[in-house]
């Protein structure tokens, strides 16, 4: 396996179209493995309704309860 520096001092001595190239072909590669763990943290939710449902459904957003701080505050 070669040295990191020696494979950007390779890179650095193509012309800029091959650089571009590479970039664009690095930078497709890390988006498309980020969005693929992105993709796979959700879960589709279930249609059944539960007790977690409930809880969740009563409890209130934060930016409600952010904004009823502010109007208490003034």
């Amino acid at each position: 396996m070669r040295n990191p520096i020696e494979v950007i001092e390779d890179i650095h001595k193509k012309p800029e179209s091959v650089r571009r190239s590479i970039a664009v072909a690095a930078v497709l590669s890390i988006m498309a493995i980020i969005v693929g763990i992105w993709l796979t943290t959700f879960s589709i939710p279930s249609t059944d309704f539960n007790a977690a449902e409930a809880v969740e459904a009563e409890t209130p957003s934060p930016f409600s309860l952010l904004w009823n701080f502010v109007k208490e505050s003034f």
